[in-house]
């Protein structure tokens, strides 16, 4: 054999030789640095990893992969799944870190991702959802109908209340979700799969509406009618107008921003339309007491049912007797006690002139003219002398003329031991008045003088006393 060839065969063989064991080191050098634990107190994104053999440890870091994140944002609902973003972690790296410092090691440099795909879903998502501002608006929607009560048609639509709440300027932070998403996905332990809620700060809020502002707005408190001092008529009002505030506050509590709330008005009327206007001052009120006889109280009911509402028109002279008619058995009436002459007797309606005094009295002190009125024959309990009218149906009348422009209405009841009694119309004297009386006697009668006192409604100053009539009651009562 060659030399050569010699030399050649035994250097191949060394360097075979020499290779095993170059070998043979490397793999043992790779078995005890697998097999060396890693430092006390390594780990990885909290996953503890002291104490265990490298190769341990290389295991349990792959389990750390993360998985399918769901991001929730204000309108919606997003996943990214790791393929789909190309998130890759370099375990190795971290492990490396973990042996070579010790301590908690953290995934995020060692995360690689597909950041402009998940900027490219997130920039969709703001296109479609971000909000500009719109500040809170409110409008009534509809014709306003004619509100005088002598126009206002209940059956015309009405108007409707609409509030559009306004929206704030929201804009999604593309680059703080970016970040939340990638640092998720590099603490796959502590937030693997969890909802990422990502809140979207508005930079400009819209004012709230305030119910009861938005009330006052839409608020147009009803008019009465009254009377018209021109024309001696009704001068029409208006029907008010407002919103139910119980349902609107309601309503705005619940509403969100960008929301419309749509509530219809409602439309009040007011408390006197028409004739009743004309009746709104008390002209004149007067009350007797009434004594416990049964039938006569019987009586007083009936009279006062007879007058109560009944109006006398301007010019129009009132009659007692007329109004109140005959006082019969038929009608309900019952024997009482009443004076004939300075006698008294039992009749049928006995105590119709307790009813008819009351209302002397009431006219009185409206200063209505009185065309007829007679004393008793004696005097009676209820009132002071002078101040009291008789009636008897055939032969006797207590009568009074309106003298004003406007109707006068009689309002008459008995209740509460009194018989009650007003006159309403519309006041346009700039006095008052009250009766004054005063009586002398001798052995036969009383004589009584009343007197009309008329005062300054705003100064209270008297401006007149005239004698208003003369009375004579007989004391022998047969």
């Amino acid at each position: 054999m060659p030399i050569r060839t010699f030399f050649l065969k035994l250097r191949r063989k060394w360097v075979l030789v020499l290779g095993a064991v170059c070998l043979l080191v490397l793999l043992t050098a790779i078995a005890l640095y697998l097999c060396l634990p890693m430092p006390q107190g390594a780990a990885l994104d909290g996953v503890s990893l002291s104490g265990l053999p490298y190769w341990k440890a290389r295991a349990e870091a792959n389990t750390l992969y993360p998985q399918t994140l769901r991001v929730s944002l204000p309108e919606e609902e997003l996943t990214f799944s790791p393929g789909d973003c190309g998130v890759k972690i370099d375990f190795g790296g971290a492990l490396r870190a973990a042996r070579k410092r010790g301590g908690d090691i953290s995934l995020r440099p060692y995360l690689r991702a597909n950041e402009a795909a998940i900027r490219a879903r997130l920039t969709e998502y703001a296109a479609n959802h971000d909000t500009t501002y719109r500040e809170t608006e409110w409008h009534l929607e509809g014709t306003l109908p004619a509100l005088q009560t002598d126009r206002f048609d209940l059956t015309a639509p009405g108007q409707r209340l609409v509030v559009a709440l306004g929206l704030p300027e929201a804009h999604l932070n593309v680059d703080g979700v970016l970040d939340a998403i990638l640092d998720s996905f590099s603490h796959p332990v502590s937030r693997n799969g969890d909802l990422i809620a990502s809140v979207v700060k508005p930079e400009r809020i819209p004012q709230m509406p305030d119910a009861e502002s938005l009330y006052k707005e839409v608020y147009i408190e009803p008019v009465n009618d009254s009377p018209d001092l021109t024309t001696g008529g009704v001068k029409p009002g208006t029907y008010g107008q407002s919103v139910d505030f119980v349902t609107l506050k309601a309503a705005l509590a619940a509403a969100e921003y960008g929301q419309t709330v749509d509530l219809p008005l409602t439309y009040t009327a007011p408390d006197v339309i028409g004739e009743d206007a004309l009746f709104q001052d008390v002209l004149g009120e007067y009350e007797t007491k009434h004594n416990t006889n049964e039938n006569r109280n019987n009586n007083l009911r009936l009279l006062c049912q007879a007058l109560n509402g009944h109006i006398v028109q301007p010019g129009e002279t009132f009659s007692y007797n007329e109004v109140v008619g005959e006082r019969t058995a038929e009608k309900g009436y019952l024997p009482a006690p009443a004076y004939s002459g300075n006698r008294l007797v039992d009749s049928i309606g006995g105590g119709v002139c307790q009813g008819s005094t009351t209302l002397y009295n009431c006219v009185l002190l409206a200063d209505l003219e009185v065309v007829f009125r007679a004393c008793h024959g004696a005097k009676v309990t209820y009132v002071p002398p002078g101040l009291d009218a008789t009636v008897n149906y055939l032969t006797t009348d207590f009568q009074f003329r309106n003298q004003y422009r406007f109707p006068v209405k009689i309002q008459a009841e008995v209740s509460d031991g009194y018989v009650k009694m007003k006159l309403l119309g519309t006041d346009e004297k700039d006095y008052y008045v009250k009766m004054e009386t005063t009586s002398g006697e001798d052995s036969l009668a009383v004589y009584a003088r009343s007197f009309k006192c008329k005062y300054d409604k705003k100064t209270n100053e008297l401006l007149s006393r005239d004698i208003e009539a003369f009375s004579t009651y007989y004391k022998n009562i047969g």
